[in-house]
């Protein structure tokens, strides 16, 4: 029900463009994965969305991509080649004079011939070759659809990391700022005879931490920005400038709804890029063993041709054209055992990648249950880390008031504002922490829309 449009080709020569959510969308999972799709970070956070649409078009893995198709569809054409009717033809003009005769004049000669070939009967080998070249290119274009899926996540993880960044780098002036305010006091205090030198080098000292601090938050946040636009291929100040000041907020998803994910694993196995690569893998190498078993059968083609020839049967010129036909038929008898070798390492590495595959599916389901208590938990770190920045917001108001009454401090307000920016950088963070679980099982069980988009759009 939930098998991927795997080839690029294939697609074409059906004339549709069936997609893995219009799939989706007939079945029962449709709402729950919608409800998914909602918190995926581009949704709520527009610039990413921009950035997202500029690397499917400008990354340079993408690019490569298109340039690795394009080599494997040439390899195809020429994997199908022999099968098909082939033309060859040659052309001489020289010079000649008879040495035998006295005074023979230098003449022109014109020879050529023309030669029609078939391959009439190969055992299934040239079919089998024909179809090595096909799987070659689906191979390819599976891999640049996993390529669009992995980037996607990439890109999200990257840019969620940079908001985060932005918030450290935030606090760390906010903590300087205190920290100079700190020494001012301190060297008033000093001036007025109420602190001695020592607490003032203490504060120098702390505003210096804190200004370093400033400095390497600040140098992470504007490096994180160039890594993410070189891996668009795009300007830093296309990211810096549209940068939003949070993470927006959202409701994660229940325990009982990420426990219920486990019912799309199957489909979710069926449906990835990689575990149908590794599928074509073996039907790769199964043909490559029937072309190995073929090699010391009888091969039969068909030959038609046109020729002029310099001499006749007993030597004397003649500019007559000749046109003949036959069936030619090629048999390797015995090849020194190669043969036999050529077998032998077939039926490995048939035997090889088939273990392979099963392998392949036992490991993506590892990845999934991974995925799902990576969400599982960080659901629950989330809404934690939310009611600690409820319960510190509720505390940076009331001291506000506890201030303007007397019954506190302003250092004490200046600790609470201080833990209030260190909980809104915490929770960011894992704001963050559970968008990028989601969207990576979302994306292990083909829920992307993102990417299902690309992929959509190179097939039509």
């Amino acid at each position: 029900m939930l098998e991927r449009i795997s080839s690029l080709r294939k697609l074409t020569r059906r004339g549709t463009a069936t997609t893995l959510l219009s799939l989706l969308a007939s079945g029962p999972i449709c709402v729950n994965a919608n409800n998914w799709v909602g918190q995926f970070p581009e949704n709520s956070i527009p610039p990413l969305q921009e950035i997202l649409n500029a690397a499917m078009t400008e990354a340079d893995s993408i690019q490569l991509r298109n340039l690795a198709e394009t080599e494997y569809e040439g390899r195809r054409q020429i994997a199908s080649a022999p099968k098909n009717l082939s033309i060859g033809s040659s052309v001489t003009l020289r010079k000649e004079q008879d040495f035998a005769q006295e005074n023979s004049p230098t003449a022109d000669r014109l020879l050529y011939s023309i030669l029609l070939s078939k391959s009439l009967y190969h055992w299934g080998a040239l079919k089998a070759g024909k179809e090595k070249g096909e799987i070659s290119l689906e191979l390819e274009e599976l891999r640049t659809f996993e390529q669009y899926r992995t980037l996607a996540l990439e890109i999200r993880r990257r840019y969620l990391a940079i908001l985060v960044a932005k918030k450290d780098s935030e606090i760390s002036r906010r903590n300087l700022a205190r920290s100079q305010n700190l020494l001012e006091r301190e060297r008033v205090r000093l001036d007025a005879g109420n602190a001695s030198v020592i607490q003032v080098y203490n504060m120098e000292v702390s505003v210096n931490a804190a200004d370093l601090d400033r400095l390497r938050k600040e140098n992470a946040f504007e490096d994180q920005i160039q890594v993410l636009a070189r891996i668009v291929g795009i300007e830093p100040e296309a990211i810096s400038r549209d940068l939003p000041d949070e993470i927006p907020t959202f409701t994660p998803l229940e325990a009982e709804t990420i426990a219920g994910m486990e019912q799309y694993f199957a489909d979710g196995i069926a449906s990835s890029s990689r575990i149908q690569s590794s599928s074509k893998t073996v039907e790769y190498y199964q043909n490559d063993l029937k072309i190995t078993n073929q090699r010391q059968k009888p091969k039969i083609n068909l030959s038609v041709g046109l020729t002029q020839y310099e001499l006749d049967q007993l030597g004397t010129r003649r500019d007559q054209e000749i046109v003949y036909g036959g069936v030619t038929i090629n048999w390797n008898i015995f090849d020194g055992g190669a043969t036999k070798g050529n077998k032998t390492y077939a039926m490995a590495r048939v035997e090889s990648v088939r273990r392979q595959y099963e392998s392949a599916k036992s490991e993506y389901r590892f990845n999934l249950e991974r995925a799902q208590n990576l969400l599982d938990l960080n659901a629950r770190l989330l809404a934690r880390e939310e009611a600690a920045l409820s319960q510190a917001q509720n505390y940076a108001r009331d001291i506000v008031v506890e201030v303007e009454r007397g019954q506190a401090s302003v250092d004490d307000q200046d600790k609470v504002e201080t833990a209030l920016a260190t909980q809104e950088a915490r929770t960011y963070r894992a704001r963050a922490e559970y968008l990028n679980a989601l969207a990576s099982i979302s994306s292990l069980l083909g829920f992307d829309p993102y990417t299902q988009k690309f992929i959509d759009s190179r097939a039509r």
